[in-house]
Protein backbone atom coordinates (compact mmCIF):
# COMPACT_ATOMS: atom_id res chain seq x y z
CA UNK A 1 0.00 0.00 0.00
CA UNK A 2 1.37 3.39 -1.00
CA UNK A 3 0.42 6.91 0.00
CA UNK A 4 -0.04 7.67 -3.67
CA UNK A 5 -2.75 5.02 -3.94
CA UNK A 6 -4.57 6.40 -0.90
CA UNK A 7 -4.40 9.90 -2.33
CA UNK A 8 -5.82 8.67 -5.65
CA UNK A 9 -8.66 6.94 -3.79
CA UNK A 10 -9.51 10.09 -1.82
CA UNK A 11 -9.44 12.29 -4.93
CA UNK A 12 -11.75 9.96 -6.88
CA UNK A 13 -14.20 10.09 -3.99
CA UNK A 14 -14.06 13.88 -3.89
CA UNK A 15 -14.37 14.46 -7.64
CA UNK A 16 -16.78 11.58 -8.30
CA UNK A 17 -14.85 10.25 -11.30
CA UNK A 18 -11.47 8.93 -12.36
CA UNK A 19 -11.26 11.62 -15.03
CA UNK A 20 -11.84 14.41 -12.53
CA UNK A 21 -9.25 12.97 -10.16
CA UNK A 22 -6.68 12.53 -12.93
CA UNK A 23 -7.16 16.13 -14.06
CA UNK A 24 -6.79 17.49 -10.52
CA UNK A 25 -3.71 15.38 -9.82
CA UNK A 26 -2.25 15.91 -13.29
CA UNK A 27 -1.94 12.15 -13.71
CA UNK A 28 -2.87 9.96 -16.66
CA UNK A 29 -6.30 8.44 -16.10
CA UNK A 30 -5.27 4.84 -16.96
CA UNK A 31 -2.39 5.01 -14.49
CA UNK A 32 -4.65 6.37 -11.74
CA UNK A 33 -7.26 3.70 -12.47
CA UNK A 34 -4.64 0.91 -12.24
CA UNK A 35 -3.35 2.22 -8.92
CA UNK A 36 -6.85 2.30 -7.41
CA UNK A 37 -7.54 -1.22 -8.69
CA UNK A 38 -4.24 -2.37 -7.18
CA UNK A 39 -5.29 -0.85 -3.85
CA UNK A 40 -8.65 -2.63 -4.01
CA UNK A 41 -6.88 -5.91 -4.68
CA UNK A 42 -4.53 -5.42 -1.73
CA UNK A 43 -7.36 -4.46 0.62
CA UNK A 44 -9.64 -7.21 -0.63
CA UNK A 45 -12.70 -4.95 -0.93
CA UNK A 46 -14.20 -2.84 -3.74
CA UNK A 47 -13.82 0.87 -3.12
CA UNK A 48 -16.18 2.11 -5.84
CA UNK A 49 -19.36 1.19 -7.71
CA UNK A 50 -19.97 2.43 -11.25
CA UNK A 51 -22.93 4.72 -11.89
CA UNK A 52 -22.90 5.67 -15.56
CA UNK A 53 -19.89 7.81 -16.32
CA UNK A 54 -19.36 8.51 -12.66
CA UNK A 55 -18.32 6.26 -9.83
CA UNK A 56 -19.85 6.03 -6.41
CA UNK A 57 -17.88 5.17 -3.31
CA UNK A 58 -18.81 1.75 -1.95
CA UNK A 59 -19.91 1.04 1.61
CA UNK A 60 -16.43 -0.37 2.31
CA UNK A 61 -14.88 2.75 0.80
CA UNK A 62 -17.02 4.96 3.04
CA UNK A 63 -15.73 3.11 6.09
CA UNK A 64 -12.12 3.40 4.95
CA UNK A 65 -12.29 7.03 3.83
CA UNK A 66 -11.97 8.77 7.26
CA UNK A 67 -8.87 6.75 8.14
CA UNK A 68 -7.46 7.38 4.67
CA UNK A 69 -7.89 11.11 5.15
CA UNK A 70 -6.18 10.91 8.56
CA UNK A 71 -3.22 9.06 7.05
CA UNK A 72 -2.88 11.58 4.23
CA UNK A 73 -3.15 14.51 6.63
CA UNK A 74 -0.49 12.91 8.83
CA UNK A 75 1.81 12.43 5.85
CA UNK A 76 1.35 16.06 4.83
CA UNK A 77 2.11 17.14 8.39
CA UNK A 78 5.31 15.07 8.41
CA UNK A 79 6.47 16.70 5.18
CA UNK A 80 5.62 20.15 6.50
CA UNK A 81 7.41 19.52 9.79
CA UNK A 82 10.49 18.19 8.02
CA UNK A 83 10.56 21.34 5.92
CA UNK A 84 10.26 23.48 9.05
CA UNK A 85 13.08 21.54 10.72
CA UNK A 86 15.32 22.07 7.70
CA UNK A 87 14.69 25.81 7.90
CA UNK A 88 15.27 25.87 11.66
CA UNK A 89 11.63 26.55 12.46
CA UNK A 90 10.90 23.30 14.29
CA UNK A 91 12.74 20.73 16.35
CA UNK A 92 14.24 20.70 19.83
CA UNK A 93 16.91 22.77 21.57
CA UNK A 94 18.27 21.33 24.85
CA UNK A 95 19.85 23.60 27.46
CA UNK A 96 21.58 22.39 30.64
CA UNK A 97 21.85 25.17 33.20
CA UNK A 98 22.08 26.06 36.86
CA UNK A 99 18.67 27.05 38.21
CA UNK A 100 19.64 30.70 38.88
CA UNK A 101 20.94 31.09 35.34
CA UNK A 102 17.50 30.16 34.08
CA UNK A 103 15.87 32.86 36.20
CA UNK A 104 18.37 35.63 35.48
CA UNK A 105 19.75 35.04 32.02
CA UNK A 106 17.87 32.36 30.08
CA UNK A 107 14.18 33.03 30.70
CA UNK A 108 14.14 36.27 28.65
CA UNK A 109 16.18 34.63 25.88
CA UNK A 110 13.96 31.55 25.71
CA UNK A 111 10.82 33.70 25.78
CA UNK A 112 12.04 35.84 22.90
CA UNK A 113 13.12 32.78 20.94
CA UNK A 114 9.71 31.17 21.45
CA UNK A 115 8.03 34.23 19.95
CA UNK A 116 10.26 33.93 16.87
CA UNK A 117 10.19 30.13 16.58
CA UNK A 118 7.04 28.81 18.31
CA UNK A 119 7.44 25.37 16.73
CA UNK A 120 10.87 24.80 18.29
CA UNK A 121 10.67 23.04 21.66
CA UNK A 122 13.21 24.20 24.26
CA UNK A 123 14.04 21.40 26.72
CA UNK A 124 15.64 22.61 29.95
CA UNK A 125 17.87 20.44 32.14
CA UNK A 126 17.92 22.45 35.37
CA UNK A 127 20.55 21.69 38.03
CA UNK A 128 21.28 23.12 41.49
CA UNK A 129 24.91 23.72 40.44
CA UNK A 130 26.87 24.29 37.25
CA UNK A 131 26.23 21.57 34.65
CA UNK A 132 29.23 19.55 33.43
CA UNK A 133 30.66 20.82 30.15
CA UNK A 134 30.67 17.18 29.01
CA UNK A 135 26.92 17.43 28.49
CA UNK A 136 27.60 19.53 25.39
CA UNK A 137 30.67 17.60 24.26
CA UNK A 138 28.78 14.30 24.44
CA UNK A 139 25.72 15.69 22.68
CA UNK A 140 23.48 15.17 25.70
CA UNK A 141 22.68 18.89 25.61
CA UNK A 142 23.02 21.52 22.89
CA UNK A 143 23.97 24.27 25.35
CA UNK A 144 25.32 24.64 28.89
CA UNK A 145 25.68 27.71 31.07
CA UNK A 146 28.91 28.04 33.00
CA UNK A 147 31.59 30.31 34.35
CA UNK A 148 34.43 30.92 31.83
CA UNK A 149 35.88 27.73 30.33
CA UNK A 150 39.00 27.59 28.15
CA UNK A 151 38.29 24.72 25.76
CA UNK A 152 38.76 24.83 21.99
CA UNK A 153 35.98 22.29 21.60
CA UNK A 154 33.49 24.95 22.71
CA UNK A 155 32.10 28.17 21.35
CA UNK A 156 30.31 30.57 23.64
CA UNK A 157 28.67 33.89 24.29
CA UNK A 158 28.75 36.07 27.40
CA UNK A 159 25.35 36.28 29.12
CA UNK A 160 26.25 38.61 31.98
CA UNK A 161 27.89 38.89 35.39
CA UNK A 162 27.11 37.16 38.67
CA UNK A 163 28.26 39.06 41.78
CA UNK A 164 28.28 38.05 45.44
CA UNK A 165 25.59 39.83 47.43
CA UNK A 166 25.19 40.09 51.19
CA UNK A 167 21.56 39.74 52.31
CA UNK A 168 20.74 41.02 55.80
CA UNK A 169 17.74 41.82 57.98
CA UNK A 170 16.31 45.28 57.36
CA UNK A 171 17.67 46.59 60.67
CA UNK A 172 21.22 45.32 60.11
CA UNK A 173 24.04 47.95 60.02
CA UNK A 174 25.10 46.71 56.56
CA UNK A 175 21.62 46.98 55.04
CA UNK A 176 22.08 50.40 53.45
CA UNK A 177 25.70 49.99 52.45
CA UNK A 178 26.77 49.41 48.87
CA UNK A 179 29.73 47.16 49.72
CA UNK A 180 30.94 44.79 52.42
CA UNK A 181 34.59 43.75 52.66
CA UNK A 182 35.40 40.04 52.91
CA UNK A 183 37.41 40.74 56.08
CA UNK A 184 34.24 42.05 57.74
CA UNK A 185 32.72 38.56 57.67
CA UNK A 186 35.01 37.55 60.55
CA UNK A 187 32.94 36.81 63.65
CA UNK A 188 29.62 37.15 61.79
CA UNK A 189 27.08 34.32 61.57
CA UNK A 190 26.97 33.45 57.88
CA UNK A 191 24.42 31.57 55.77
CA UNK A 192 26.12 30.21 52.66
CA UNK A 193 26.02 27.59 49.93
CA UNK A 194 28.00 24.31 49.95
CA UNK A 195 31.66 23.99 48.97
CA UNK A 196 30.92 23.37 45.27
CA UNK A 197 28.67 26.42 44.90
CA UNK A 198 29.73 29.41 42.82
CA UNK A 199 29.68 31.63 45.91
CA UNK A 200 32.16 29.44 47.75
CA UNK A 201 34.41 29.11 44.70
CA UNK A 202 34.74 32.89 44.57
CA UNK A 203 34.83 33.41 48.31
CA UNK A 204 37.32 30.81 49.56
CA UNK A 205 40.51 32.31 47.99
CA UNK A 206 39.73 35.70 49.51
CA UNK A 207 39.01 34.12 52.90
CA UNK A 208 42.39 32.38 52.86
CA UNK A 209 44.16 35.60 51.93
CA UNK A 210 42.40 37.53 54.70
CA UNK A 211 42.85 34.69 57.20
CA UNK A 212 39.10 34.62 57.86
CA UNK A 213 37.33 31.45 58.97
CA UNK A 214 33.60 31.66 58.38
CA UNK A 215 31.22 31.15 61.26
CA UNK A 216 28.72 29.16 59.20
CA UNK A 217 25.31 29.26 60.83
CA UNK A 218 23.60 27.30 58.04
CA UNK A 219 24.79 25.77 54.77
CA UNK A 220 22.45 24.80 51.93
CA UNK A 221 22.26 24.59 48.16
CA UNK A 222 18.79 26.17 48.44
CA UNK A 223 19.71 29.83 48.13
CA UNK A 224 16.12 30.97 48.57
CA UNK A 225 16.19 29.40 52.05
CA UNK A 226 19.41 31.22 52.89
CA UNK A 227 17.89 34.54 51.85
CA UNK A 228 14.70 33.88 53.85
CA UNK A 229 16.66 32.97 56.99
CA UNK A 230 18.85 36.06 56.65
CA UNK A 231 15.81 38.30 56.27
CA UNK A 232 14.43 36.69 59.44
CA UNK A 233 17.55 37.66 61.41
CA UNK A 234 19.43 34.36 61.66
CA UNK A 235 22.61 35.76 60.11
CA UNK A 236 23.78 37.28 56.85
CA UNK A 237 23.40 35.32 53.61
CA UNK A 238 26.32 35.40 51.21
CA UNK A 239 24.89 34.39 47.84
CA UNK A 240 25.49 34.98 44.15
CA UNK A 241 23.11 37.72 43.08
CA UNK A 242 21.76 35.61 40.22
CA UNK A 243 19.86 33.75 42.95
CA UNK A 244 17.98 36.93 43.84
CA UNK A 245 14.72 37.68 42.02
CA UNK A 246 14.75 40.16 39.17
CA UNK A 247 17.65 42.04 37.66
CA UNK A 248 20.54 43.45 39.75
CA UNK A 249 18.92 46.87 39.54
CA UNK A 250 15.79 45.44 41.18
CA UNK A 251 17.50 44.89 44.53
CA UNK A 252 19.91 47.00 46.60
CA UNK A 253 21.77 44.50 48.73
CA UNK A 254 25.43 45.35 49.39
CA UNK A 255 27.92 43.42 47.27
CA UNK A 256 30.90 41.59 48.69
CA UNK A 257 34.26 43.00 47.66
CA UNK A 258 37.94 42.33 48.19
CA UNK A 259 41.05 44.25 47.18
CA UNK A 260 42.89 41.18 45.90
CA UNK A 261 40.14 38.93 44.54
CA UNK A 262 37.26 39.48 42.15
CA UNK A 263 33.94 38.78 43.86
CA UNK A 264 32.12 38.36 40.56
CA UNK A 265 32.29 36.08 37.56
CA UNK A 266 31.10 36.20 33.96
CA UNK A 267 28.38 33.71 33.05
CA UNK A 268 28.60 32.20 29.58
CA UNK A 269 26.49 29.94 27.42
CA UNK A 270 28.50 27.33 25.50
CA UNK A 271 27.85 24.99 22.57
CA UNK A 272 29.96 22.49 20.61
CA UNK A 273 32.49 24.00 18.21
CA UNK A 274 33.39 20.84 16.29
CA UNK A 275 29.99 19.29 15.71
CA UNK A 276 27.40 20.13 13.08
CA UNK A 277 24.54 22.02 14.71
CA UNK A 278 20.93 21.32 13.81
CA UNK A 279 19.03 24.22 12.21
CA UNK A 280 17.06 24.94 15.43
CA UNK A 281 20.30 25.08 17.43
CA UNK A 282 21.83 27.39 14.84
CA UNK A 283 18.78 29.62 15.13
CA UNK A 284 19.11 29.74 18.92
CA UNK A 285 22.80 30.68 18.61
CA UNK A 286 21.80 33.51 16.28
CA UNK A 287 19.10 34.63 18.71
CA UNK A 288 21.53 34.68 21.65
CA UNK A 289 24.12 36.67 19.72
CA UNK A 290 21.55 39.20 18.57
CA UNK A 291 19.86 39.55 21.96
CA UNK A 292 22.72 39.79 24.44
Amino acid sequence: MELRQLRYFAEVVETGSFLGASNRLDTAQPSLWRQVKSLEKELGVPLFERSGRRVKVSSAGLLLLPLTEQVLAGADKIKSLASEITRGRAGTVTIACAYPHLLRFLAPLIGGFHMERPDVHVAIQGLPGLPPIDRVLSGEADFVTSIPVADRRLQGHLLGQARIAVVTPDDHPWRNRSEVKVAELAGVSVLVGPDHSLTRRLLEPALRTEGVILDIMYESHDMASLVALARAGLGVAVVADDHLPGEPADHDWPVLCDDDHEMATPVWIYWAANRALSPPVQEFVRHVRNSV
